[in-house]
């Protein structure tokens, strides 16, 4: 059986469609699908027979290596939502790692089989069949691997020269070598065992520069995140400054009209018609003024916009907040507490189209043993997953929905606060707790 040419077109075949599956779940948990599972099915299809072809034909090597990245990348970039310098990076780090787990079964054939020839070994059938199960069997191990493995953001050109250099370097490392094993040359028992050690430090230096990579991108990603916080966050202390201003205008001019009335009144003196004119200009000037008095001006500002934003969309919004021993708490860390934390409360509660349930956000900020513990609580449907007190989020964007909760942990964390999240079938809750160490 091991002779027939039927044969080794099906193990080729199974061994690339093995492969292929592996990418597959590598693709899957770096990116999203861009288009439906069949046309993913069927590139994948078409790839498998092409480099079956390449396979069967005995291509060169290195040129089947070449066309292999390159369908990968193609696969890569036609299917999934990536930028292109991505599929670029990943197309070189899978080759990379499966040409590591080549070599290491390679290495493993030769040692238990005493190859004495290494450029004998491909021409002896059994072993070409017993290095196809190790290395393909190697390789499927990478798959719990990719659970741990994620790298779903953006990669520059920059990046991807940088990085792409030790990838490169390692994948000719280990062509020249291995093309140097395989001339015609005896190898001893000794030998075998330096070969197997050398393909195990190279297959396990391609899983360290994997790891490297995805702590550069990792910190990368903290670095974009923590910038464009500090940007959110001084864009919304200078809406809310400007606001801030408009407000003590609007109270000067509240109390300005107050004592206009009271001296139209004492002037003309009793007048039913006048007096119900006044009566709804009294109304009127009533509503200007902010309902809210928490010792802060600029979170009784951020309070009173709120509020408006929750009568528009019919959601209740009660408020007990005394800020009173919290003036050390600078007003950009305000903003981006209560602001974040109210905007994703209004989301949470917008989300919500069945009219029995009732839309509703409590506020609280009181002194409990010399914290000041601000408690957020509203309604919600939609499902909320939480692991290791974050929010893992459904939508699509997950990266700036993330934004708000983590400006808001950035600017607790200055004053030595603690953010607790809680969530169940139909609440949504956020503790604050803030040492009250100033005075």
């Amino acid at each position: 059986m091991l002779e027939t040419d039927v044969f080794w077109i099906i193990l080729t075949i199974i061994s690339t469609a093995i492969e292929c599956v592996v990418l597959k779940f590598l693709l899957d948990e770096l990116s999203e699908l861009r288009k439906n599972k069949l046309v993913l099915n069927s590139s994948i299809l078409i790839a498998i027979m092409i480099i079956t072809m390449l396979t069967i034909m005995e291509f060169n090597i290195n040129i089947k290596l070449f066309i292999c990245i390159f369908i990968t990348y193609v696969l890569y970039k036609i299917n999934y939502v990536v930028n292109k310098w991505k599929s670029i990076l990943v197309s070189l780090l899978y080759w990379m790692l499966l040409i590591g787990f080549d070599s290491v079964g390679l290495s493993i054939v030769g040692i238990l089989n005493s190859v004495q020839n290494m450029s004998n070994l491909l021409d002896n059938n059994l072993l070409r069949l017993e290095l196809i199960m190790i290395s393909k069997l190697l390789l499927i191990t990478l798959i719990p691997l990719l659970k741990v493995i994620r790298l779903k953001i953006k990669i520059n050109k920059k990046d991807c020269i940088y990085l792409s250099i030790p990838v490169i370097s390692n994948i000719i490392s280990v062509i020249v070598i291995f093309e140097f094993i395989f001339k015609d040359k005896s190898i001893d028992s000794k030998e075998s065992l330096i070969i197997l050690t050398i393909s195990t430090v190279f297959l396990l230096s391609n899983i360290s520069l994997v790891s490297i990579i995805r702590r550069i991108i990792k910190d990368n990603n903290l670095r974009i995140e923590h910038e464009i916080t500090k940007k959110r966050m001084n864009m919304q202390y200078k809406y809310y400054l400007n606001l801030q201003e408009y407000q003590s205008k609007i109270r000067k001019l509240y109390h300005d009209m107050n004592n206009h009335i009271i001296c139209i009144q004492n002037v003309y003196g009793k007048n039913e018609f006048a007096d119900k004119y006044i009566k709804d200009i009294n109304e009127q000037i009533k509503e200007c003024n902010t309902i809210f008095n928490t010792h802060s001006m600029i979170l009784d500002v951020i309070l009173s916009e709120k509020k408006s934003i929750c009568d528009t969309n019919n959601i209740i919004f009660l408020v007990d907040i005394n800020f009173l021993e919290c003036n050390f708490i600078e007003m950009p860390d305000v903003c981006s507490i209560f602001s974040n934390m109210i905007d994703n409360a209004i989301e949470a509660c917008n989300k919500i189209q069945d009219t029995n349930i009732q839309k509703k956000i409590k506020l609280r900020g009181t002194v409990i043993n010399r914290l000041f513990v601000i408690k957020c609580e509203n309604t919600k449907i939609n499902e909320v997953l939480l692991k290791n007190n974050k929010i893992i989020t459904s939508k699509k964007d997950s990266f700036l929905h993330g934004i708000g909760i983590n400006s808001i942990k950035d600017s607790v964390e200055k004053y030595n606060g603690n953010v607790e999240i809680h969530s169940d079938k139909n609440k949504f809750i956020i503790n604050i707790y803030i040492p009250l160490t100033r005075n």
